[in-house]
């Protein structure tokens, strides 16, 4: 899902929040909501920036959040490690560290909601597509079944 209409400020997790309920309620059978970020670490000239290499390319890095206040946390980060190690496998240094934070992000709404964050403020917009990318195939290899195991 994709909403054009949300900012990236205070009341934005309120707004999509709504957004992402409406999209529960007319889909319940929805198994994946994907909420993309960047990390807008640092300020200036000294933002943050991301790096790893897919096929001989710079990349930005993508880093999962959970948040663990709710009661479907252990479904969430089960999926989100899985992912993790998807990644990992198919393009080793991609992920940065799974972050754990005591919030929600809206990952209450529904399992197998995730937060992601795709490069920093630093980064290019193709070090992070290629990133996403990376990202989209590792969710396919999960979604078909055909994720290596290790």
């Amino acid at each position: 899902m994709y909403n054009r209409y949300i900012r990236n400020d205070n009341g934005s997790y309120t707004r999509t929040r709504r957004v992402i309920q409406d999209y529960v309620n007319q889909y319940p059978s929805i198994q994946l909501i994907l909420d993309l970020h960047r990390d807008a670490a640092g300020e200036g000239s000294n933002q943050m920036r991301t790096s790893a290499t897919v096929d001989g390319e710079p990349s930005a890095q993508l880093m999962l959040v959970m948040g663990t206040n709710y009661d479907s946390y252990p479904e969430n980060l089960s999926l989100a490690l899985k992912l993790h190690a998807q990644l990992e496998q198919q393009c080793p240094g991609i992920t940065r560290p799974l972050q754990l934070r005591a919030a929600r992000f809206n990952q209450d709404l529904c399992p197998g909601s995730l937060l992601v964050e795709v490069g920093a403020a630093g980064n290019t917009h193709p070090e992070a597509r290629r990133a996403a990318e990376q990202l989209a195939e590792a969710i396919v290899a999960l979604a078909e079944g055909t994720a290596r195991e290790e």
